[in-house]
């Protein structure tokens, strides 16, 4: 199956509801809602090297 026919044979159930887009819609707001929750995980992260950064010893000796 091509990746045309294939994306009609997933659109055709939601275009056949006949619920005035609302499937869609929440379609779209659910896909939106993926995409800001893995954006968030992924900030800050430099390629493959996720760690922590910690402070050095010698900013927190001298405090009191």
């Amino acid at each position: 199956m091509t990746k045309a026919s294939s994306l009609m044979a997933l659109a055709l159930p939601l275009l056949l509801t006949g619920c005035n887009g609302a499937m869609v819609g929440n379609v779209i707001v659910l896909g939106v809602t993926f995409g800001i929750f893995f954006g968030t995980l992924r900030l800050g992260r430099t390629g493959t090297d996720a760690t922590r950064s910690e402070a050095p010893a010698s900013s927190t000796a001298g405090r009191s």
